[in-house]
């Protein structure tokens, strides 16, 4: 389920509250709130019954919200293949196509993006413009990591990036 709408205090736990009274249970949640626009995004649980009942509510959490709401029903999937997690993080200039390419690279090399934060902000010393991308990558088991590694780092060098590609720790 995905909700967009003008932010406001309370918001997140109407929606949980909602969830919960419908007798779900919350497996997964994001929530983020960029230029004064919340968008939240839930995977729920539950048996056949209580999914109903929260299926049938979604018209009054969207009036009660004034929201927009996306909700699809899904069988849960099978095991993704094996695959390592890891976290990649770049600062650099601000500048176009930054996401782009990275996309672009992980993409083209069979690796799975599964969470992405950036931000632009002003450097203090300076006031320079920059950027900063913190990403979550699945990488297949098959692939040779000192290859992306170096492949990365070659990247990195050729668009003036300041990046690192490190196994996510415990």
């Amino acid at each position: 389920m995905v909700l967009i709408g003008a932010d406001r205090p309370g918001l997140l736990e109407q929606v949980a509250r909602f969830a919960m009274d419908a007798g779900c249970n919350l497996e997964d949640s994001r929530m983020s709130v960029l230029a004064g626009v919340c968008c939240i995004s839930m995977a729920v649980s539950g048996n056949w019954k209580t999914l109903g009942k929260l299926e049938s509510r979604l018209p009054r959490l969207e009036a009660d919200t004034g929201f927009s709401l996306i909700a699809r029903r899904v069988q849960p999937g099978e095991a993704p293949g094996q695959a390592m997690p890891y976290t990649v993080d770049v600062v650099a200039l601000d500048q176009v196509g930054i996401v782009h390419a990275l996309a672009e690279f992980f993409t083209s090399r069979g690796v799975n993006i599964r969470d992405m934060h950036t931000r632009a902000f002003r450097a203090q010393q300076t006031g320079t413009r920059m950027f900063s991308a913190n990403l979550v990558i699945d990488i297949p088991a098959e692939q040779h990591l000192a290859s992306l590694r170096g492949d990365f780092l070659d990247f990195c060098d050729d668009l003036n990036l300041d990046g690192v590609l490190d196994p996510i720790k415990g």
